[in-house]
């Protein structure tokens, strides 16, 4: 009876995590008679309310604010849409001069890796040249 119950609620937030049930649908907390708790789909024999479950979405995409934007920018983008009006040169420009920046950092990063480093820096460089890495993958690649 016991791994019946563990079962029930191990299905029911694996099932909840992979939004397989409804956002309206009802979960009932029903007291058994030997004093487990159960979850389910159907109402309990007492008189049971259904709880309410939120449903949160995380949203952390691990891109800072800026990144955001410049990302919305290029997902909005038609590709090979219309030409550029004449003042958004200097946006292109900038683009173009972060991702040189971009790579010239990655450039550094990779140099002192293959050089040495002490273990106290080992972690730092590796996530410096996994940040450079998926920057330029998301914003410098055509």
């Amino acid at each position: 009876m016991r791994s019946s119950n563990h079962f029930a609620i191990i299905t029911i937030l694996i099932a909840a995590c992979c939004n397989i049930f409804a956002v309206d649908a009802a979960v009932y907390r029903c007291l058994q008679d030997d004093g487990h708790v159960s979850y389910q789909q159907v109402r309990c024999h007492q008189n049971s309310k259904p709880l309410s479950i939120r449903q949160s979405r995380t949203g952390s995409s691990g891109l800072r604010s800026g990144e955001r934007a410049l990302l919305g920018e290029y997902q909005k983008r038609k590709p090979g849409g219309a030409p550029k009006p004449q003042g958004e040169n200097s946006t292109a420009d900038k683009k173009t001069e972060s991702c040189r920046t971009r790579k010239t950092q990655l450039d550094k990063v990779k140099e002192k890796l293959r050089r040495g480093y002490n273990i106290k820096e080992g972690d730092r460089l590796h996530q410096q040249r996994s940040d450079h890495e998926d920057y330029l993958r998301q914003f410098c690649s055509r």
